[in-house]
Parts: C-alpha cells; structure tokens; sequence
C-alpha cells in the first residue's frame, strides 16, 4: 500500500461522522454471525438479522401491538414486533441481539413480527463478546 494511500484512508476516517464510522463498525461486528444486512432484506424474504437494539417501545393504546424494537445493523434498521407482549426480559436499547422471520413493510419500514430471537452477550466480533 501507497504511503499518500494510507494517509487519505486515515484522513478519510478522522474527517468521517462518527455515526457513519460507528455503522461501518456495526456492520462489520455483525458480518460474521450468520445474518443478512437489513438493506439487503426484501418484503416476504424469510431471514437471520443481527444488530443492536436502538429502542424498545411497549405500553398500551390503539396503536398498541406488542413488545416492538427498533434493531439497527450498520446498513439499515427493521422493527422486531411479538404481538401481545408488555414486555420481553431481555430485550432492551444496547443489547445485541440475533432475529429469524419473514420480512413485512409497515408505513415504509421494515418489520418483522413474532420473530425467533437470540440474546448476544457483549459486542459481535469483540473478542468472545460476540458469543450467546
């Protein structure tokens, strides 16, 4: 690699957002964990998302559904919805977690209801962080 090459990918990094640095990041910690991106998850695709959980929203109303998470990867961001649920021990803003079901679109954003899900302990990719 070219020195002037080096210096303008660190440039490039040190003059980055630090959010489009932590979606690189993100992105990449979850690569290895057996997932699809979420930019890549079509309407009716049966998929494996892994990510961090952005935000929980639960409580009652008429817009009510259940238990529902915001859960962002890097490339893109679904909501995770269990129907009837109050809440999820678990299932809370920073966790990482691993989700399989089918793919829907919900006002423009992807949802994914009553998934099967995994509990990721520590960071993706961090060491033994990334293990359940």
């Amino acid at each position: 690699m070219s020195v002037s090459r080096m210096f303008r990918g660190l440039s490039s990094r040190l003059t980055a957002p630090l959010e489009s640095l932590d979606a690189v990041d993100l992105a990449g910690r979850v690569q290895g964990l057996c997932s699809s991106p979420v930019e890549s998850a079509q309407r009716g695709q049966l998929v494996t998302l892994a990510g961090r959980v952005r935000t929980v929203l639960s409580g009652g109303g008429e817009q009510f559904l259940g238990v529902t998470a915001e859960v962002y990867d890097g490339t893109g961001a679904v909501d995770v919805c269990w129907l009837g649920r109050r809440s999820i021990p678990g299932i809370d803003t920073g966790r990482f977690i691993k989700v399989t079901g089918r793919i829907g679109v919900r006002s423009g954003q992807k949802i994914m209801f009553n998934p099967r899900y995994e509990l990721l302990s520590g960071q993706p990719g961090a060491g033994r962080g990334g293990e359940v």
